[in-house]
């Protein structure tokens, strides 16, 4: 239902080649993981002030097929980083949850990736990197 309500409402207004054209691009460069592992890959929207904002999240399996996927929607993050990690969050929850145990977690946020991958700091997300760093210690094998 809610990949029907998305075709109906987005894809009706791009030209079929342009939808070609982005579909190619992502799947050049999303990789799969390799055997034994899924990929989560999550993302936010960000919206400031009292507006609502949305995250998402879909685990593939090594041969690219989605196992599992997700979505919600949460209040009050500052920043787009804030809201980066609260859907990274989200997504390890859920895959654990799922019984997911060797788990590739990918998103977009370059700044994001640094700060988990401990290459940068930044104290005003220091709770949300703590977060993280105790979910990630539920997985067997993790990697960002």
């Amino acid at each position: 239902v809610d990949t029907q309500e998305w075709i109906e409402n987005v894809v009706q207004h791009e030209t079929s080649t342009t939808s070609h054209q982005s579909l190619q691009r992502r799947e050049q460069r999303w990789k799969r993981p390799t055997s034994g592992w899924v990929k989560c890959n999550y993302d936010a929207s960000h919206h400031e002030g009292e507006r609502e904002s949305g995250l998402g999240w879909i685990i593939r399996n090594t041969h690219g097929l989605v196992i599992e996927c997700g979505m919600g929607k949460f209040h009050d993050r500052i920043s787009v980083e804030e809201a980066e990690c609260s859907a990274l969050i989200w997504a390890m929850q859920a895959a654990w949850g799922l019984g997911y145990q060797t788990v590739i977690f990918e998103g977009d946020n370059l700044h994001v990736n640094q700060l988990i991958n401990g290459n940068k700091t930044n104290p005003r997300l220091q709770h949300y990197l703590d977060t993280i760093g105790l979910w990630r210690h539920m997985f067997t094998e993790i990697s960002f």
